[in-house]
């Protein structure tokens, strides 16, 4: 289940990523995932080198993308701050989970919120974003 879920988060931040992306870069970054075949590490590696080549029009800390928490759905399971390799969330001294760096989230990625089992995370509505991004 959680590899599933996994997979599920990568493929949307891919997506995502793809959305923002010429025509062009997007034909040559699916040509080589399809001869990536299902080797993971390659598509890691494939994404990675996309990112490389990701800027956007405004710095990072004027650009509000990220997520929110609903703290009447939120159980403190901690599965956000186990999956964020960010450090976004963070736990408080109520044991409550908080967005304590926003601005550390990459930029488009909801994927803490595929995660979440009690449906608690959020975020705005992805098309609003895309005119921050574009590629070099």
């Amino acid at each position: 289940m959680a590899k599933s879920k996994n997979k599920k988060a990568m493929r949307k931040m891919g997506q995502a990523m793809m959305a923002t992306m010429p025509l062009q870069m997007k034909v040559h970054v699916m040509a080589k995932m399809l001869l990536a075949g299902n080797d993971e590490d390659k598509h890691r590696k494939i994404m990675e080198d996309v990112k490389q080549k990701r800027r956007f029009t405004l710095p990072r800390d004027q650009i509000e993308w990220y997520p929110t928490i609903d703290h009447h759905k939120c159980q403190s399971c901690r599965v956000c701050l186990d999956f964020c390799p960010r450090g976004v969330f963070e736990e408080d001294d109520h044991d409550n989970i908080t967005v304590s760096k926003p601005y550390e989230c990459v930029m488009l990625c909801s994927g803490c919120e595929i995660q979440c089992p009690h449906d608690a995370i959020s975020f705005p509505d992805r098309k609003d974003f895309y005119r921050y991004v574009y590629y070099v």
